[in-house]
């Protein structure tokens, strides 16, 4: 059986991605953090303590990209960075209290937008989506 969109998934996958950057843009503005601001947030509360190195690698951005954006959020009370104990040559960078209340304030709101986005979709059809976007992201990124 042939696929009935006459549209390449890649540009599908694109169009979503476009569409949800739009509205996570609107979300994070509201808090004044940006989308990639707020994926860090997110990424550094499962990963806590990881250098910006690290963190560059799990938000695909540049080490510079990440490092700027370490400030940033540094400078806004967000994070803290320390010294690794284990490579004193190292900082790790952790969530603040206050980077803690932010980024639950963004979660909220993007629990709401999955909901309107994916709330036409089963539970079992969300859960197939993720698969099937975790498994072509790994056959992509190898």
């Amino acid at each position: 059986m042939t696929d009935p969109s006459p549209y390449r998934l890649t540009y599908l996958v694109k169009q979503l991605q476009e569409a949800l950057l739009a509205r996570l843009e609107d979300i994070t503005r509201e808090v004044g953090l940006t989308p990639r601001q707020y994926t860090a947030l997110s990424v550094l509360v499962l990963h806590p303590g990881i250098s910006a190195a690290m963190l560059a690698r799990l938000t695909f951005v540049t080490p510079q990209a990440a490092h700027e954006m370490v400030t940033t959020l540094e400078r806004k009370g967000l994070l803290e960075r320390s010294v690794d104990e284990a490579n004193r040559r190292q900082l790790e960078v952790r969530v603040t209290r206050r980077g803690r209340a932010v980024l639950a304030r963004c979660d909220e709101r993007v629990d709401a937008l999955e909901r309107d986005v994916f709330g036409t979709l089963g539970r079992d059809e969300r859960a197939g989506f993720r698969r099937a976007l975790e498994s072509t992201l790994r056959a992509a990124t190898t």
